[in-house]
């Protein structure tokens, strides 16, 4: 079974056209350098850029269910800004995602605004104001990856499905290892300048309300629902020879708007940290992050007052010329909470990508996937379900 052909085959068209009239003909592919649509407009620039996946895949799920198939996505960034006299940049800047698939997309829910917002870079730090990331999840260090859409924490590419609701499978439980509490809801935010190796950031975010500007309304009236959820992250880059240290801790709490017998309010919190060790030739990278929320399954909303739920992460890469060698290892519990039952997902992925060139990196790769639940079933009736998958990705951005 093929997933999102027709649309596939639109985007490849699309690219093809743009390669034609953006490469000279004759040169070389790796020697492409398709840089963002730029327009000058008086005192500001504005330029358009966008990213694209796909993949193709040959799954194998427990139930004896083996497909093949492929799964895309793409999405289109546009900025607006303008440099001060006084050394200030400010502007403004939209990503929305014009096509996915139902295996492939984004962690914001596929709304077709991803993040809009504005902002002002000082030499006081970067303030930002409107729907984008929160500082715990933008300052995240959760190790190295060969390719972050099809990697197994907080993947943006699944190649299992469910077939009861021909839904991605992974989507009951989308273990991550880094803080997702405030999504991309409307929000303010301020990063720190990094004075010695260390920068702070923080946002507040009133609402779980997709308005663009903070405080427009409040969101969906539903029970349980965060209101005024705070972040704080803090990272750390420190340089030491050959060696590159990076750390990371992040920090969401939220009041619970609409409490039920049971539920509390949200606490969320992450570390992680990676080394870089530069070998002459070659790079090696190790890494991995800690995840504990007492929403359940990671889900703000279903905040328990005695929640556990947690995931690990460890990662590394070798990297040598073009060449990109990776393997990673994740874990995640949902510990069982009065009806919902505990829920572990756990696997590992090994993958190695070529950098075609500044524009287009090319993964190929083998995941396999254990699924395991203390009551009810999944779709083959049991209570646990295992999947292997092998995959070619291709991701140009520019």
């Amino acid at each position: 079974m093929l997933e999102g052909v027709n649309g596939v085959s639109r985007l490849a068209a699309m690219a093809a056209v743009i390669l034609c009239m953006a490469t000279p003909a004759g040169a070389d592919i790796a020697d492409w350098n398709i840089s963002p649509l730029s327009l000058d407009m008086g005192d500001w620039t504005a330029s358009l850029g966008g990213e694209g996946g796909a993949a193709l895949y040959s799954a194998h799920q427990a139930g004896g269910i083996d497909r093949t198939g492929i799964t895309a996505a793409a999405s289109l960034d546009a900025k607006l800004e303008r440099m001060l006299d006084n050394g200030w940049t400010i502007g403004a800047r939209a990503v929305v995602e014009p096509y996915h698939d139902r295996l492939s997309g984004d962690n914001y829910g596929d709304h077709f605004f991803q993040k809009v917002y504005g902002f002002a870079q000082t030499q006081y730090g970067r303030f930002e104001l409107g729907q984008q990331d929160g500082a715990a999840y933008k300052m995240a260090e959760t190790g190295p990856l060969v390719s972050d859409p099809p990697a197994i924490d907080d993947a943006n590419v699944g190649f299992f499905k469910d077939p009861a609701i021909g839904e991605n499978f992974l989507a009951f439980f989308n273990v991550r290892t880094g803080v997702f509490a405030s999504q991309n809801f409307a929000k303010i935010s301020y990063y720190s300048p990094r004075l010695f190796g260390i920068q702070v950031g923080g946002s507040y975010t009133p609402h779980e309300a997709r308005d663009v500007l903070p405080f427009v309304s409040a969101g969906p009236h539903g029970a349980n629902r965060s209101d005024n959820i705070f972040e704080g992250a803090a990272n750390y880059e420190g340089h030491f020879g050959a060696l590159t240290l990076g750390a990371y801790a992040g920090l969401a709490l939220a009041h619970n708007a609409e409490r039920l017998p049971g539920y509390t309010d949200l606490a969320d919190w992450a570390f992680g940290g990676e080394a870089d060790y530069d070998l002459g030739d070659a790079t090696l990278a190790l890494g991995g992050a800690y995840h504990q929320s007492n929403g359940y399954g990671f889900d703000t909303d279903q905040a328990f007052s005695r929640g556990n739920t947690h995931a690990v992460h460890l990662s590394s890469t070798l990297t040598k010329g073009p060449w990109i060698f990776g393997l990673e290892y994740s874990d995640g519990i949902a510990g069982a909470e009065a009806a919902q039952p505990r829920f572990d997902a756990g696997g590992y992925e090994a993958s190695v990508g070529y950098v075609v060139n500044t524009n287009l990196q090319v993964t190929a790769g083998f995941q396999h996937l254990d699924n395991s639940r203390s009551s009810g079933t999944f779709y083959n009736g049991k209570s646990d379900a295992a999947m292997n998958a092998e995959f070619l990705y291709f991701y140009f951005h520019v």
